[in-house]
Formats: structure tokens, sequence, C-alpha cells
């Protein structure tokens, strides 16, 4: 019997992280639709399938879920494996580029959270703080790729900074919905500046 556990338990754990990413998939069509503030977790639960009071169980409220959105565009982003592959590699160049192919997966992928969140977040502290939280995991992650770039001894000052700046929202909305780039334009010229602003 308990040689079956820990295949019960992954069983669990996977249903449960269906039921997690229905949910966000659900809020996350409802809050583009209708807006954050009029979407009631009983509509969420409604198009999840699901409860409300599953919902409450896994985030605890309205606000809960939209925190779980940094977590679904993390993932959809395919951030976890770009982490992996900078852990790889010491290549300067590289280590720049894979911030650039972050960037890109972002806002080609999740680009309507990020929206979500820069437009609510002036009105509803709840996406104010949200967007925060997302802009602390982007910082961190970029400050882990420029601490492996330092290594090299080839890393420009105040690196995390500019990097930050040039992979912002406003950049890519710039350029790729204002002046019509491709993504592949756009991947293309954040590495090469990034490249060309922070290695000396």
């Amino acid at each position: 019997m308990s040689a079956d556990l820990p295949g019960i338990v992954r069983l669990r754990d996977r249903r449960e992280a269906l039921t997690l990413r229905t949910i966000l998939t659900a809020a996350r069509g409802l809050f583009a639709e209708r807006g954050y503030a009029r979407t009631p977790i009983r509509l969420i639960a409604q198009e999840a399938g699901v409860s409300p009071q599953t919902i409450y169980a896994h985030f605890g409220s309205k606000a809960g879920v939209l925190g779980g959105l940094v977590d679904l565009l993390d993932d959809e982003a395919g951030i976890p494996d770009v982490v992996a592959e900078a852990r790889r590699t010491e290549d300067p160049v590289a280590l720049l580029g894979l911030l650039a192919t972050v960037a890109r997966q972002v806002r080609e992928r999740c680009g309507d959270i990020v929206a979500m969140l820069s437009s609510g977040a002036a009105v509803d502290p709840d996406i104010a703080a949200t967007q925060a939280e997302g802009a602390r995991r982007n910082r961190l992650g970029v400050e882990m790729v420029m601490d492996r770039v330092r290594k090299t001894g080839r890393l420009a000052p105040r690196a995390t900074d500019i990097a930050v700046a040039l992979m912002s929202a406003d950049v890519h909305t710039s350029l790729v919905t204002e002046a019509g780039w491709s993504h592949d334009d756009y991947e293309a010229w954040l590495k090469d500046t990034l490249v060309a602003s922070l290695l000396r």
C-alpha cells in the first residue's frame, strides 16, 4: 500500500495544479473582458466549473486570484526554462540574449496580463500590489543574470537599472504595437542593445 502512496500524491498534485490553472485561465479571460472590479468570484467559479469555495480555499480572495496570474505569467512565458538555461552558461552575450528572450515571451504570450495590470494599477490597490509583485520578480530575475555576467568583469555600472528600463512594457509597445516590429525584430534589437549597453 505504501508503495502506491507517492503515485497517489503525484496524481493529487497534478489534479490540483490543473484546477488552479483552470481557475486562473477563467479569471484571466473574465478580467480582460469585464475588468477586475466587475468580475465576482462567483462568475470565475462558474466559468472554471468549480465552486466558489474551491477558489477561496486555493486563493483566499479575488486579490489572491489576481496574484496567481503572476505565477501563470511566469509559467506561460517559459521563465523557469530560461532560468535553467541561464544557469548552464557563463557566456555574457548568451545571458543577455536570454533576458531578451524572456522580455519577448512575456509580451508575446502574456501581453493581456501585462496590459491589465498596467491599466488597472492606477485605480485599484489590488492590481497595483500585483503589478508591484510582478515588477519585483522581474527585477530579481534580471539581477540574477547580472550577477552571472558581473563575474566576467565586463558588466557596466547600473546594469540592472538599464536592463529593466530597456525590457519595459513601454519600449515593447512603442516598437511592436506602434511601430509594427515583429517579435523576432524586437528580440534581436533588445539583445543587441543590452549587449552594446551593458558589456564593457
